[in-house]
């Protein structure tokens, strides 16, 4: 019977064991479920954070590149404005000297016309002129 007995003893304390051990594997399988949950929500904000930095990134460089092809339009059109500027300056020299000879050659005719006696022309001269002017008509 001490046998049977002991067997007994020996056969609750195994099962006290074995419920010890079952609670703590249950609280050790509650501790990984929470934990991998906390990974999980800290991995979501991580990659979140992440795309947002991202987004933020993006629209820095297409800020940058706007900004970019702003002062490339601006330069182009400065350039531009300086070529018409001179374009312009040089037009307005030739226009000038133009006017320059044109007003001298007609104060220089208009000096000759008051130098003139009053003389006319005489028939054998505008008989030649008449001559001439008939041969341009007939030849065209």
């Amino acid at each position: 019977m001490a046998v049977k007995k002991n067997h007994k003893i020996m056969l609750k304390k195994l099962e006290k064991q074995v419920r010890i051990l079952e609670r703590k594997e249950e609280l050790a399988k509650n501790k990984l479920r929470s934990t991998l949950a906390k990974m999980r929500k800290l991995s979501r904000s991580y990659k979140s954070k992440l795309a947002s930095k991202m987004r933020m990134m993006k629209r820095k460089m297409a800020e940058a590149q706007a900004t970019a092809y702003a002062r490339a339009a601006i330069h182009l059109e400065r350039q531009m404005i300086s070529g018409i500027e001179k374009k312009g300056k040089a037009l307005a020299l030739a226009l000038n000297k133009i006017e320059k000879k044109y007003a001298a050659k007609v104060t220089k005719s208009i000096a000759k016309k008051g130098k003139k006696t009053g003389k006319g022309k005489t028939a054998s001269k505008s008989k030649k002129v008449h001559k001439v002017a008939k041969r341009k008509v007939a030849k065209a």
